[in-house]
């Protein structure tokens, strides 16, 4: 079932002690997983099937592309079929962006729907994030290319733009119906209301931090998501750019689609995580 719909987005509305919002994302089950409350919100989403062309990175914070590779299937962590998806990644961006440089640095099987046990988790392998956030705020950004590239490189190349990308696609041989993604239209946000930083706390790690999103109680946010994606889909949107004049990231969460059923056969999804350099 395609189609504009509603349905539930879980937005950050308070902390719980009056400090700035935190998540602890080290998996540790025997201490609090965050101090803010997230409040379910009902919104339009908008099925972008038929309009894929009309986006743009620089100008929504998203696009929607082809995958024509020939990675199907979930893979080992550390194969060579791993490093041959990370290949593959690394070229289409380099085309499509111009840039000097793509460094594939995680990603991460989703498993949305039916869910797994949190026994059944791991650091590659979760259920879908249901709340509303980006990945990266400006600190969070710089963070963490000084922990890919190490402080020399990171004062070299942070004198040009450099960008955070994710690459997200459905796969397996069954189509997202139940927990897709939904992502927002970066110029439907106000910066000024609609974004908080919180800290990520991590037991391996240090600190980083990244957005969370608020409800707009003016209605202005824009959410989109495409119907039944397949695995010959795949979303390309920022969670940091650099460049003050564009998009310069895009939010987004997983959700329940109330209108289909639980699904019996496994759907699942790949998001890919890239640090994307320029050399002007």
């Amino acid at each position: 079932m395609g189609g504009d719909i509603t349905a539930e987005l879980n937005f950050f509305d308070h902390t719980t002690d009056d400090s700035p919002p935190w998540i602890d994302l080290s998996y540790s089950l025997s201490s609090p997983l965050a101090n803010f409350i997230l409040t379910p919100t009902r919104i339009t989403i908008h099925d972008i099937r038929d309009q894929e062309k009309n986006f743009n990175l620089d100008i929504h914070g998203f696009e929607v592309h082809e995958y024509n590779g020939n990675i199907k299937e979930e893979f080992p962590d550390n194969s060579e079929i791993q490093q041959f998806y990370y290949e593959e990644l690394t070229i289409l961006l380099k085309k499509r962006l111009g840039a000097s440089r793509v460094i594939v640095f995680n990603h991460v099987f989703r498993h949305r729907g039916p869910l797994r046990s949190l026994d059944k988790c791991d650091i590659n392998h979760k259920n879908p994030a249901f709340n509303v956030h980006v990945d990266f705020d400006e600190s969070g950004a710089h963070l963490s290319v000084k922990e890919i590239l190490g402080e020399e490189q990171m004062n070299k190349c942070m004198q040009y733009r450099y960008q955070f990308i994710n690459i997200w696609r459905p796969i397996g041989p069954n189509v997202i119906t139940k927990y897709p993604l939904t992502i927002c239209d970066y110029r439907s946000l106000n910066l000024d209301k609609d974004i908080h930083s919180a800290e990520n706390r991590r037991s391996s790690f240090s600190a980083t931090s990244s957005y969370l999103i608020s409800y707009n109680p003016e209605n202005t946010q824009k959410w989109y998501y495409l119907s039944e994606m397949k695995s010959n889909e795949m979303f390309i949107f920022k969670t940091f750019d650099s460049n003050l004049n564009v998009a310069r990231f895009c939010a987004h969460t997983g959700f329940t689609n109330d209108y289909v059923p639980t699904p019996v056969l496994q759907q699942a999804s790949i998001e890919t995580r890239c640090l994307v350099l320029y050399d002007q």
